[in-house]
């Protein structure tokens, strides 16, 4: 391992999530991290058997987090699971609200708050878990919302900054509001995924292993030889792919 996570702080942006709640249990179960700050409009439950001693709770207001700076200062490695649908929105206009105006703001606000007043860039690692196909040109709301999401996170601040694009994902826990479609959707391709050998679906479980581990090695990069580059502030963007999530999250068998 290139890079300890020891006296280092990781803060978690959507923990109650699908994604966000397994990165948070894997980084307090596997992780070296001094403390861990979990950060969201609600405080995470969790298994008995997870430690919980190095984790801190925070629910914050994200229409107004300048009540809350405080929250989001002297972090290290800040990984970025927060996410919606439409559906579970209840309208486009919410669905970016919480899809990219909670993460983008939370972005800048971390990113003042964590940088040397003569420093250009913070030193917080920004690790961001998108979806497969982005694209801020898109016809369609998501991709489109995610695209912008994504090109915004490179300009945001932050000497580096990992976005994930994970395919159809494969929950290892009951939704805390049910998504019929994923549900449908998983059910009919997994098979057909799984004969043909497609790697299209991945367990979050996966996902939130794959973006602890990035953080912890630094000796891990994307596939891709395009997969890194330096945006125009000069922040380390790099983008990992599906297949990339399968190769580090998966535990060996």
């Amino acid at each position: 391992m290139s890079e300890s996570t020891m006296n280092r702080t990781a803060l978690i942006l959507g923990a109650t999530g699908a994604v966000g709640k397994q990165l948070l249990k894997d980084v307090l179960k596997n992780g070296t991290y001094t403390k861990v700050v979990s950060v969201g409009r609600r405080p995470v439950e969790l298994e008995d058997n997870i430690p919980k001693d190095k984790l801190v709770q925070k629910t914050v207001d994200f229409e107004n987090l300048e009540a809350h700076r405080e929250d989001f200062k002297n972090v290290n490695d800040v990984f970025c699971c927060l996410g919606t649908t439409r559906a579970d929105a209840g309208s486009a206009e919410k669905f970016i609200k919480i899809d990219q105006e909670y993460v983008l703001n939370s972005a800048k606000l971390i990113a003042e708050e964590n940088k040397a007043p003569d420093a250009k860039l913070s030193p917080v690692h920004f690790l961001y878990c998108s979806s497969m196909g982005p694209n801020k040109n898109s016809l369609f709301l998501y991709p489109k919302t995610k695209g912008q999401t994504e090109e915004a996170l490179e300009e945001a601040g932050f000497e580096k900054v990992s976005i994930f694009n994970p395919a159809l994902l494969e929950t290892v826990e009951p939704r805390t509001r049910p998504r019929m479609m994923e549900s449908i959707a998983v059910s009919l391709f997994k098979p057909i995924n799984g004969l043909l050998g497609l790697g299209q679906l991945i367990s979050v479980e996966t996902v939130g292993k794959a973006m602890h581990r990035v953080a912890k090695d630094t000796s891990l990069k994307p596939s891709n030889i395009n997969g890194t580059k330096t945006s125009t502030i000069g922040s380390l963007v790099s983008r990992f792919s599906n297949s990339d999530l399968h190769s580090i999250g998966e535990d060996p068998k």
